[in-house]
């Protein structure tokens, strides 16, 4: 008797821990591909059931210095139901991807994360988004600019250098005929100055928002999460919308 409640019991934290992996039918695919310098570059892959047979707008998430790409984890939910396919990626350095931190090529990561997007059946290679966090969001900007078919970036808590990764150009050239969203906390002084900067300094499609508080980077889920995902659904809605032909 006490054998069967054991397997029972068993069968249920079996089933539990299932549930939460795949909770809301977010079943996702461990993606490991070769950078330029045949590091393994490993990221999450969701695709629901229901977008499997045709293409969809893309979101490309890079993490914070120090974090993993499990700090996405709030958000890739609503971004799936909402009807994006989600590459969420640990940058070099970080995470399972591991090996060292070289920004240089971190950045040219991003090509190789994007010419991997545009060869999946569910992807619409025209319509792909990059999303990061603190150093994160400096690689997103300055690889988007760097791709001629990247619609735009998302930063959360952006910086005009951070250990020599400088997206101001990104922004500033690279970006001037896409589209940009900045956002950041008023006393995360650095990255709200850095904001102020860019948005200063550029002539393209460049909006930002400013948070009471504090917070930088992913951690503005913690703190601001239902305004900030709202945030960035609307900006996605409206920049990653299909062109009508």
């Amino acid at each position: 008797m006490r054998l069967t409640n054991l397997f029972i019991f068993l069968l249920f934290l079996t089933l539990f821990s299932f549930s939460l992996s795949a909770q809301d039918d977010l079943m996702f695919e461990t993606i490991s591909i070769p950078a330029s310098d045949e590091l393994m570059l490993v990221g999450d892959y969701y695709i629901p059931e229901s977008l499997s047979k045709t293409e969809h707008p893309t979101v490309l998430l890079f993490h914070m210095l120090g974090g993993r790409r499990s700090a996405y984890e709030p958000l890739i939910p609503d971004l799936v139901n909402a009807g994006y396919v989600v590459l969420n990626a640990d940058l070099r350095g970080h995470g399972d991807t591991g090996g060292n931190q070289e920004w240089d090529l971190t950045v040219t990561d991003v090509q190789v994360w994007l010419d991997w997007l545009r060869e999946q059946a569910s992807v619409d290679g025209a319509r792909i988004a990059i999303l990061g966090g603190s150093i994160g969001s400096n690689v997103a900007l300055m690889g988007c600019a760097n791709d001629a078919d990247c619609v735009g970036a998302i930063a959360l808590s952006p910086g005009i250098d951070y250990r020599g990764v400088q997206p101001e150009s990104a922004v500033v050239e690279g970006l001037s005929e896409r589209a940009v969203l900045l956002v950041a906390s008023h006393g995360d002084v650095y990255s709200a100055e850095s904001v102020e900067q860019l948005l200063t300094t550029s002539t393209g499609d460049v909006s930002a928002r400013l948070y009471r508080g504090s917070s930088h980077g992913t951690n503005l889920f913690r703190t601001n999460y239902d305004s900030v995902s709202h945030l960035i659904l609307a900006w996605l809605a409206e920049h990653l919308a299909e062109v009508e032909t």
